[in-house]
């Protein structure tokens, strides 16, 4: 064994070292872009990478000591200063051009808060086909949509996105209960090897790395084998610990990392975190067996493939769980005999257990009624099955289902017979310590491993350290003493399968799943242009309906008006009164502003706590008044226990040839000078005639 020459606790040690290790401030960054570290007022560096020159045209020292517009260059500074006022917490992503020695170049950029700073990490931008990627995304809409299983819809995904990188190696990686992970769909080139049905232990992706996925859903390393680029200064200025750049995209990778790719042979590495309901349930990962530069606009195409994806897998999955409900309430309908008497326990059990087995994927079904049990299939003896009922009234609240797959690891134990492994018990809502018990066998399972799961010790720099394994040639172990585990949605379904089986109750619950599935499909359907807050519009479908005024205003010369506004001092009430405070009053502010607008008109989030009003044949004056309306009643808006908040409107009324950008541009600028002139007001953009509204 190659843990021999250590000790079990210096091997804890080294884990929990391992398990400490602090990816998300690394001092350094990938080489296939630039950062810049700004202080909160965008008025002085703080830090540069080293490569500043090779990318900005600019000296690391002389950008130091540099005005950050002399840095960054006016069209990004300015776009900064614009975005960043939101104080989001999570990343904006900008484009915008910048002089270097003399040629225009385009750089992508990924701006976000770290601490006291403000972080700017910048790439090259070469696609010119921006349109293209949209037309990809618009396609995978429509594809995602026709596919009808999940394994066909993971196979789709990873195809078209090997299909879009070129990576020898594209796959979706599922993790268990212990995060321990499986390859489940997979894509690959002839050259590189399949890791299809591979398990992976949950050392291979640590904690911290998994928290770092719930926070920034992309890892792209284009250059596994690149040397780290670093930040000068190492720290910024009177801090001792490194930039958190958890948020961005360049983050330099941990040196036990780069070994673990490089001993997988995998020379470029992208992954995009896939969660369900708001947890990390897998990683779309893609590897490229040499360095694959990766455009900015394509990482973040591939991304959007990804999360539209997900709702879709978790309707067809609700989809199938609905249907294993249906049948169960199907086979529930005739639990009567003809003259609509309930027939016996045992005859319950043997004219309808066989169709019960196969719905539940048991071996065996019994239901025990006292010191009396009725069953068919693979069970214990009935004195076994009594004594086990008998144990599990004592020691289990009747409301909630008792199920393992090792019987031989759990009090009942001692009644376990042959090689029935997996039981999962029901009782009844009857009053009476009477149980519904599903069997299943053991069920040996052959797990192949991407390489034996375990970590070589071995002392590096005079400490004991895990290094990553060497080889990840299939590894083969044998699983026994379980059984298949039982589903959530089987646990759920037997317990049905005890409600009826005590009260013949009705079938409605079958409608109400059958509403669950219609507005799960309307979820879907709304997703793309609903915020998930407030439930209305979001910026897209903003974006799409300001587009479509305008081409009404400019062929029928019809006026409209657009309304900027955000919630004055909204920072200060979430640093106060907490987040969800922050939502709810979002939420409230939403529905009352709602109702007092036309039904030609359109209210949408813009983003944080920024909603934008877009208000149908209406004029600057209309514009106004309708503003100093949704004003006034914000005012007088009582939010019970949380007091009371005021908004800031800019307005601007659409003018003959005018551009969406530069409408909501001279609404936004009205509005910060609402701002300015002391808030909870309304400013009217240049080039009309009404006035301010004050209150």
């Amino acid at each position: 064994m190659p843990n021999s020459h250590f000790s079990d606790a210096e091997i804890a040690a080294a884990l929990e070292a391992c398990a400490r290790e602090p990816v998300h401030i690394p001092g350094a960054i990938q080489p296939a872009g630039c950062l810049v570290s700004l202080d909160t007022d965008l008025e002085r560096v703080r830090q540069v990478s080293a490569n500043s020159e090779a990318f900005l045209g600019i000296s690391v020292a002389d950008a130091l000591a540099a005005e950050p517009r002399e840095v960054l260059g006016d069209e990004l500074l300015d776009l900064l200063d614009t975005e960043l006022v939101k104080q989001d917490s999570s990343a904006c992503v900008l484009t915008a051009q910048r002089e270097v020695r003399g040629e225009r170049r385009r750089f992508h950029a990924v701006a976000y808060h770290s601490g006291d700073a403000i972080v700017v990490e910048l790439e090259h931008l070469m696609c010119l086909e921006g349109h293209r990627l949209l037309d990809t995304v618009n396609n995978w809409l429509v594809e995602v949509g026709q596919v009808d299983d999940i394994d066909t819809l993971l196979d789709v995904l990873t195809r078209r996105v090997q299909e879009l990188t070129g990576h020898e190696r594209v796959m979706v990686y599922r993790f268990d209960e212990r995060w321990n992970g499986q390859v489940i769909a997979e894509t690959r080139l002839p050259e590189a090897e399949s890791f299809l049905d591979h398990h992976f232990p949950a050392s291979d992706i640590p904690a911290q790395v998994r928290r770092l996925y719930d926070i920034n859903r992309v890892r792209s390393i284009p250059d596994a084998s690149a040397p780290a680029v670093p930040l000068v200064p190492p720290c910024g200025p009177g801090e001792a610990a490194p930039l958190d750049m958890s948020r961005g995209v360049l983050r330099a990778v941990a040196p036990i990392h780069q070994e673990y790719l490089f001993n997988m042979g995998v020379g470029a590495s992208l992954s995009i975190a896939m969660h369900e309901e708001g947890r990390l349930w897998g990683l779309l990962a893609c590897h490229g067996l040499t360095p694959r530069p990766l455009e900015a606009d394509l990482r973040d195409a591939l991304c959007a493939l990804t999360q539209i994806a997900m709702p879709r897998m978790m309707l067809l999955r609700a989809r199938a769980d609905t249907q294993l409900l249906h049948d169960i309430h199907d086979s529930n309908e005739i639990l009567s005999d003809e003259r609509g008497r309930l027939l016996g326990p045992d005859g319950l059990v043997q004219r309808h257990g066989t169709q019960w087995l196969k719905l539940l994927g048991a071996s065996g079904i019994a239901l025990v009624t006292g010191e009396e049990s009725s069953g068919i299939g693979a069970l214990p003896t009935e004195e076994n099955l009594v004594a086990m009922a008998e144990w599990l009234s004592r020691n289990q609240r009747h409301n909630i289902l008792w199920h393992t797959q090792a019987l031989a690891t759990t009090p009942l134990a001692p009644w376990q017979e042959g090689d029935l492994c997996g039981l999962l018990a029901v009782a009844l809502p009857t009053g009476s310590a009477h149980w519904l018990m599903l069997f299943r066998h053991e069920q040996r399972q052959s797990r192949r491993w991407a390489g034996k799961p375990e970590d070589t010790p071995m002392i590096r720099d005079g400490q004991l350290i895990l290094t990553p394994r060497r080889s990840f040639s299939q590894w083969q172990d044998e699983v026994r003493g379980q059984s298949r585990a039982w589903r959530d949605i089987e646990c759920r379904a037997a317990g049905d399968l005890a409600k009826n089986l005590a009260v013949l109750t009705s079938n409605h619950e079958i409608a109400q799943l059958n509403e669950r599935l219609h507005g799960a499909n309307r979820k879907l359907q709304s997703l793309a242009y609903s915020d998930s807050l407030t439930g209305i519009w979001n910026r897209y479908r903003m974006e799409q309906a300001i587009d479509a005024e305008l081409n009404a205003a400019e062929r029928h010369d019809r006026p409209f008006a657009v309304l900027l506004f955000d919630i004055d001092h909204f920072k200060h009430f979430n640093d106060t009164q907490g987040h969800e405070a922050g939502d709810e009053v979002l939420v409230t502010l939403c529905s009352v502003l709602q109702n007092l607008l036309r039904p030609t008109d359109n209210l949408g989030r813009w983003g944080g706590e920024e909603f934008l009003v877009l208000a149908s044949d209406c004029d600057p004056v209309g514009g106004m008044h309708l503003a100093e309306r949704l004003r006034r009643s914000t005012e007088e808006l009582d939010l019970g226990k949380l007091g009371r908040v005021t908004i800031s409107i800019g307005v601007a009324a659409w003018r003959p040839g005018e551009s969406r950008k530069t409408l909501v541009a001279r609404a936004d600028q009205a509005m910060y000078r609402a701002k300015e002139g002391g808030r909870n007001r309304v400013e009217q953009a240049p080039d009309s005639a009404a006035k301010a509204f004050r209150p």
